[in-house]
């Protein structure tokens, strides 16, 4: 086998491997797809100085991983935790700050308490899952690729077009014919 061969390899196992770590850290600590919900946080509510919990603050255009909860779960919820929620016709995301569990709800509010001072009573019912991982930079190319739909779609297919120009030119479709 060639050097370059081996090399090749090398850096393939280890950039899969590197995106199963990532993947794996991003999915609360598992490989397991079941019950579970990515999710785009698109405003600045939870963009704070919390750190003392499981998950810390995280800024706008950060990709989370939901953990759906059964009702047992549900029982389960403690101070701290980052829980997803319907909030009137949206979807939320705000950190336990109370727990009346025994009444059915919960007290949530956003970790950026410079711009919102709010706190929300979030009904049991009401709660579709927990938050257990959260990736910046997944978020940010996430948020890039749809605010940029357009260009990321030229760029795949001038890159396309580059690939085929280069394969046609090393098998000689460009090349003369003799006799002509």
């Amino acid at each position: 086998m060639k050097k370059r061969t081996i090399v090749e390899i090398c850096i393939v196992v280890i950039v899969i491997a590197i995106a199963a770590y990532a993947f794996y850290d991003f999915n609360g600590k598992s490989f397991d797809l079941s019950d579970r919900q990515p999710l785009l946080i698109v405003t600045d509510s939870m963009d704070g100085d919390v750190k003392e919990y499981e998950i810390d603050s995280f800024p706008q255009d950060t990709l989370i991983m939901v953990k759906h909860l059964s009702d047992s779960e549900k029982m389960q919820i403690q101070i701290g935790d980052v829980l997803s929620f319907r909030y009137g016709a949206i979807l939320d995301h705000h950190r336990v700050i109370e727990l009346h569990l025994d009444q059915g709800y919960v007290v949530t509010k956003g970790d950026n308490t410079e711009k919102y001072h709010s706190q929300e009573t979030v009904y049991l019912n009401d709660i579709n899952g927990k938050v257990i991982g959260t990736n910046h930079l997944f978020g940010a190319a996430a948020t890039f690729v749809k605010d940029h739909f357009l260009i990321v779609i030229a760029v795949i297919a001038i890159f396309a077009i580059i690939g085929e120009v280069v394969r046609a030119y090393k098998n000689g479709v460009f090349d003369k014919e003799e006799g002509q």
